[in-house]
């Protein structure tokens, strides 16, 4: 087998990159189903974690190289490295033919990695788990992640504010959202949901009668309506009908978005950016301007404000609402959200679409916003005629072997009873079977009650009439179903179920095995209609399939009627929300699988207990704990494991920390129980261990407990803290101490804690960083106030030399906290800056935000305009170069004109560097002001003035620009040449398209082949014509070349040249016209016998017509054209044969055009 060569470049590894990975995934899934050691396994997953993070933090992202990546990958010696790399996780990991799915560049020869190709025996044993050649590649495997890592450190992108850690931001949700989107177009029947657009409210929701102003429409209905297939069709229907982006999001009870509404937020710029580089610019630069690695809320919601104002039109939708955790109340509330967004679409074009049931929190949010707000109920009326052909499709399915009429009965029977109600008519499908009798048939669907509420109650009245035994697992499959973080695999729900029933892991206990009968039996069976089973495409393996809630409906219903467990006192419960029970009882039940040895130890597993429940119990288990409540039996239970001593919890540690990069991670070997449940955010369990713990250990990263709480948000952790004498001076191993961290977060009551017990007000970090300089870097207005207020010292700098401004000035957004420094700091405050560094107005600049700049402009930075920096020269220079007109503008108003023909160090100057980017039309009539005559005639370092620059990009505008405002001079601006000895005209002609240059080939003749009209235009305007009739080194002009490229649009200018000849023939006599009615042009044609010197007869060298050529070359349009024309039929011709058809065919075709004409 060949393998694809590493000649590809950046792009290729991008491909090889995703590949690999999608491919280890796979076969992580098998090997798992093979019940490999767990140190073998564990081992795996950190590896391939470390793997994808790698490709994650330098730019790789679902199967492509982002703009932003690591500029390591640009080096070609490190990036055939890592292709050489890849090459070998590909042949030895995964399999090889990947490799070939994955390129597209050239082939090596097969000698090339020979060395490296694995025997077909040896991927087998690989592939059905041999347990020493798989011990054998998993250390390969580790030791070549690991080289990536020293080839490229991620740490590099991030700390130089170079990247767009776009996986973090915008695509931490795509397979979710893909899977949903995917599952929903499957479940949709053809011609339903078309009613929506027929509907006025519909109508005037898309076009607005006033299109400067939002457009928001509330679509709401009771459970089981369609409203996710409705808005799965709305979204599919609008892609393919607008130019404009449509974004969308679906909310779904089963995964984690539900608690946080503003994961829409990440969705909807994921998929705009994805049509619009406007908006992936937006992101960049919020990016680049943030520090952390996730945005918040407010930075989401700033940053949509912005995508929205520079891609007019955006269309964004949102699906299921209701599901989401909280409603009413809460920063990550429905109402929250909604206000949000609401509030930041004012004053825009957005055309807003909510689904969702009509929920009184919702109605309320919306409310505030009533004068854009448009609402449509849906009705019985509405789908009456989708439920039927739902309905029907669900018969034909089931009842395939039944006749067409008992059919039809059962479909309008069922029609007629779901009130509605698609759901009703899903869960009613699991009642049909084909073996039934008519009669049954018939009965079922009668005593099926109407109404979703009725169906439940049904089930569940079945469900209590079960064994004590039968009812416990059922209780538990469905709590297990409903309130985990992340659907289980049927794997992983044998377990789960097991330990929340019996309390132990007995093997005996275990399916022999885990098929469809078992799926069939064990869990359809007890649970019916209220549980469904998904396929894994990735692993059809019955083990691997997912349990899920078929609807948020059957969710609400298992809120209000699961039971609590008998273990549970009812006074701990009597006030207690209902689902916060069922978060207990799973945070209970995966602290006691955790806390079995037998997890733990691989020499004690049988070989039927498959350790599938391990990543769920070890990932979600505090989550739980803290959407639950503090139980006695858990917090018990919990505070048992969460002993240092406990070889369990040690295993636990060891178990996360080979998921991480120990060296910037907190989770280490050493990490102590407090620190951990610090970590994971149990501030309830933090509180009950403290009691125990020695506050002043040191732990993992040398900090102290203490380190922790500052971190959690919590006031009144810190406090105990500080009440048992923890030791607040204490510097963690980089130099951080309590007050940093608090700072950084923003924290303010415990930055006053701190402050109040006397720590020092402005200690340094290892990189010279205080914690006023950590709260003015995020944006914590408030706690830079109180630390300035309580004496921090503004004037330290970093180890770079960076003062306070600095740090202010490396995010967007910080006008505020720049203004409350300068009114407080000295004078020079606001230009003081060493110089190895960037003025504090050119860091404010980079991060595009207009009103820092405005701020330091104000305390005196306009002496900055004209302070060189190490790569942009003068600040006009970047602002041009990056598009931001409002700075361009503004410098210009402080006297930047100074600076406009002073080049940077590579030559170029403001106009050039404007020159190179698109839509600056405004830019550059901004700068084509006094003192920028000198810009138009400076050339580069490759020789380039602003012109050539403009004509290499095609911007025809640009070059209009110039030469209008150039105007006495303009013909010197055309004569000047490049170091290649090119002109701007001729740069403008052929820089644009991608043909060869040949020898005497006029810019007039390159632009008219290339089909470019604008080019054409602007070089006929300025003299390009008085040579239209110089031939190039083949005797062609631009008239023959636009003939034969048919660009029509681009002949009709040539034409309107005075004197210009029609006729004017190649050394092989070929005219335009020959030329296109050889090729079959028939518009070009058209223009051509329009034109009243043209000769419809001129002949070629061997006597040959238009009207041969055309007959010729089969194309019999154009040949009735011409003999419509009045063309002489030529009998003969001096060849004395034919050139492109047979002469049979050839007279034929004559004939016929001529009887037509004639």
């Amino acid at each position: 087998m060949e393998v694809t060569g590493l000649a590809v470049g950046v792009v290729g590894l991008a491909g090889l990159f995703s590949a690999c990975l999608d491919s280890l995934s796979r076969f992580q899934n098998y090997r798992e189903s093979n019940t490999d050691t767990h140190v073998s396994n564990t081992r795996f997953r950190a590896a391939r974690a470390r793997f994808e993070q790698w490709g994650v933090s330098v730019g790789i992202s679902n199967g492509r190289l982002q703009p932003d990546h690591h500029r390591g990958l640009d080096n070609k010696e490190r990036a055939n490295l890592i292709e050489s790399i890849l090459e070998i996780i590909a042949k030895t990991i995964c399999d090889e033919s990947i490799l070939q799915r994955s390129r597209t560049g050239p082939r090596l020869q097969s000698g090339q990695f020979g060395g490296l190709s694995q025997s077909r025996g040896k991927r087998l044993k690989w592939a059905l788990g041999g347990k020493e050649n798989r011990t054998e590649q998993v250390d390969v495997f580790e030791k070549l992640v690991q080289q990536l890592y020293n080839l490229i450190s991620p740490e590099d992108k991030s700390q130089n504010f170079e990247g767009l850690e776009s996986a973090a931001w915008v695509e931490g949700i795509r397979q979710m959202l893909t899977k949903i989107e995917d599952g929903i177009k499957s479940k949709r029947v053809e011609t339903t949901c078309d009613w929506i657009f027929e509907r006025p409210i519909f109508k005037s929701w898309l076009s607005p009668v006033d299109s400067t102003k939002p457009s928001v429409l509330w679509i709401n209905g009771p459970a089981g309506f369609g409203k996710t297939v409705l808005s799965a069709h709305i979204v599919h229907h609008l892609s393919e009908a607008l130019d404009t982006p449509v974004a969308h999001f679906f909310f779904t009870a089963d995964h984690e978005s539900r608690e946080d509404p503003f994961s829409a937020l990440r969705s909807w710029y994921r998929q705009i950016t994805a049509k619009n580089d406007d908006a992936f610019e937006c992101i960049h630069r919020t990016w680049e301007n943030n520090s952390s690695e996730n945005a918040s809320k407010r930075v989401l919601v700033e940053l949509l404000k912005e995508v929205v104002t520079a891609v007019p039109g955006c269309v964004l939708i949102a699906d299921g609402l209701d599901e989401c955790s909280s409603l009413g109340k809460g920063d990550s509330s429905v109402a929250r959200f909604l206000r949000d967004v609401m509030g930041v679409i004012a004053g825009t074009d957005v055309r807003l679409l909510l689904v969702s049931r009509d929920e009184p929190e919702i109605r309320e949010a919306l409310a505030e916003g009533k004068d854009a707000l448009l609402e449509y109920k849906i009705g019985t009326n509405d789908v009456e005629a989708d439920t039927a052909a739902f309905s029907q499709s669900v018969v034909d399915r089931k009842l395939s072997g039944k006749s067409e009429d008992l059919r039809l009965a059962i479909s309008e029977a069922m029609t007629e009873r779901c009130q509605g109600q698609f759901l009703w008519i899903k869960l009613q499908e699991q009642s049909l079977r084909n073996t039934m009798s008519k009669k049954r048939l018939q009965e079922v669907v009668e005593n099926t009650p109407s109404g979703l509420d009725h169906i439940y109650d049904q089930n569940w009245s079945r469900i209590m009439d079960m064994s004590d035994q039968d009812r416990d697992r059922t209780f538990a499959l469905l709590r297990w179903t409903a309130f985990t973080l992340d659907p289980l695999s049927i794997y992983k729900v044998v377990e789960a179920v097991l330990i929340d029933q019996f309390e132990e892991l007995d093997p005996d206990d275990y399916p022999e095995d885990v098929d469809d009968e078992y799926i069939t039996g064990e869990i359809l069976g007890l649970c019916g209609p209220l549980v469904e089973v998904h396929y894994d495409e990735e692993d059809p393996s019955p083990g691997y399939r997912t349990l899920h809630i078929p609807h948020f409906s059957v969710r609400q219903y298992l809120v209000q009627h699961l039971p609590a467990p008998i273990w549970m006192q009812p006074r701990d419960i009597i006030n207690m929300e209902r689902e916060m029970i069922h978060h207990t009882v799973i945070a209970r039940a995966c602290v006691q699988y955790l806390s079995l040895s037998q997890v733990w130890d691989e020499d004690d597993q049988p070989d039927n207990c498959l350790q599938d429940f391990l990543p769920y119990a070890a990932s979600y288990w505090t989550y739980h704990a803290k959407f639950g409540f503090m139980d006695p039996s858990l917090r018990d239970l919990s505070t048992a494991f969460l002993n240092y001593n406990n070889t369990c919890f040690k295993s636990l540690v060891n178990y996360i920390v080979q998921g991480v990069d120990p060296s910037k991670s907190a989770f280490q070997p050493q990490l102590r129980p407090l620190e951990y449940v610090l970590y994971c955010g149990w501030i309830d369990m933090a509180h009950n261990l403290m009691e125990n713990a020695d506050v002043n250990e040191i732990g993992s990263l040398g900090r102290t407990p203490i380190f922790s709480a500052c971190v959690s948000g919590s006031a009144k952790l810190v406090e105990r803290f500080i009440q048992h004498d923890a030791d607040l001076s204490i510097t963690d191993v980089d130099g951080w101490t309590c007050l940093h961290l608090a700072a950084q977060h923003g924290f303010e009551d415990i930055v006053k804690i701190l402050v109040e017990s006397n720590v020092d007000l402005s200690p340094q970090n290892e990189y010279g960083l205080t914690p006023l300089h950590l709260a003015a870097r995020g944006g914590h207005i408030q706690c830079c106030r109180y630390l300035l207020e309580q004496g921090a010292d503004f004037n330290i700098t970093d180890v770079h030399g960076g003062n306070i401004i600095h740090q202010t000035c490396l995010s967007a957004g910080h006008a505020g906290i720049l203004r409350l420094i300068l009114q407080n700091g000295p004078d020079t405050l606001a230009t003081d800056h060493p110089s190895n560094m960037d003025t504090p107005l050119f860091t404010a600049m980079k991060t595009g935000d207009i009103d820092m700049v405005k701020v330091l402009l104000e305390f005196g930075a306009a002496h900055s305009l004209f302070v060189t920096s190490p790569r942009w020269s003068y600040p006009l220079n970047l602002a041009a170069f990056s598009g931001q007109t409002e700075l361009v503008e503004l410098f210009l108003e402080h006297g930047a004109e100074r600076t406009l023909s002073v080049p940077d160090s590579k030559g170029n100057t403001a106009l050039h560097n404007a020159c190179v980017g698109t839509e600056h039309d405004k830019i550059i009539g901004l700068l084509l002001r006094l003192g920028v005559e000198g810009s138009l005639v400076i050339e580069n370092e490759d020789g380039n003035t602003p012109l050539h620059l403009a004509s290499q990009q095609g911007y025809a505008s640009y070059v209009e620009l110039i030469l209008q405002y150039s105007q006495p001079v303009h013909q010197r601006l055309l004569e000047i040449q490049n170091k290649s000895l090119k002109t701007p005209l001729l740069i403008a002609a052929e820089s644009t398209i991608n043909i060869l240059e040949f020898d005497n080939n006029s810019p007039l003749f390159v632009a008219s082949a290339g089909g470019f009209s604008e080019i054409v235009m602007e070089l006929l305007s300025h003299g390009a014509g008085s040579n239209i009739a110089a031939p190039n080194i083949d005797g062609e002009t631009a008239l023959h070349a636009a003939a034969f490229w048919d660009h029509v649009e681009v002949l009709k200018l040539l034409l309107e040249v005075p004197g210009v000849s029609v006729n004017q023939k190649t050394p092989c006599g070929f005219s335009p016209l020959f030329i296109a009615s050889r090729n079959g042009n028939l518009s070009m044609v058209e223009l051509l016998l329009s034109v009243d010197l043209v000769d419809k007869d001129t002949e070629s060298w061997l006597g040959l017509s238009p009207l041969f050529a055309a007959v010729a070359n089969g194309h019999l349009e154009v040949t009735r054209l011409l003999l419509s024309k009045g063309c002489h039929i030529q009998n003969q011709v001096s060849i004395g044969g034919d050139l492109n058809c047979p002469r049979r065919y050839r007279e034929r075709l004559m004939q016929s055009s001529a009887q037509s004409i004639y």
